[in-house]
């Protein structure tokens, strides 16, 4: 089996760092391309006033957000792609549609250790990534330390 591609969902939450470590951890054992990807999931609007000002804002955090992940692959000798990709909707299946538009051979992504109730009533990101993935998902679990929200 070769992983030539990881894709790397990011969402600036604490655990991000440990996911992008695992994933670097990956990137070196198999000599992998990596890509981390942040989708800024805008919800659909009836009003488009306000939409112009929100996207910039968005934008702006979701850059911030890619360069702490470049950071951390960086300090781990993995030099990654960064993506930041706009979407309307379910992230976890644009995450999905973007692994295989890049030909991604392995995701690694966060879980947030969600309650079961509110799983159920809300759903979840990486679930939905396992769920549609085009290719093997790693679910990093969070710490003890961490927050689990």
């Amino acid at each position: 089996m070769e992983i030539k591609k990881i894709l790397v969902p990011v969402d600036g939450s604490p655990a991000t760092s440990r996911v992008v470590e695992w994933a670097c951890h990956f990137a070196r054992i198999f000599g992998s391309e990596l890509l981390i990807l942040h989708v800024v999931s805008i919800p659909p609007v009836q009003d488009v006033s306000g939409i112009q000002v929100a996207a910039k804002e968005l934008e702006e955090a979701g850059q911030s957000i890619l360069s702490s992940a470049v950071r951390v692959a960086e300090e781990r000798s993995v030099r990654p792609t960064a993506i930041l990709d706009f979407s309307v909707g379910n992230a976890g299946m644009r995450i999905a549609q973007i692994a295989k538009d890049k030909s991604a051979d392995m995701i690694v992504i966060g879980a947030r250790g969600q309650s079961r109730i509110r799983m159920l009533l809300m759903g979840s990101v990486a679930n939905s990534v396992v769920n549609n993935a085009p290719c093997p998902v790693f679910v990093v679990r969070p710490c003890g330390d961490q927050d689990t929200v």
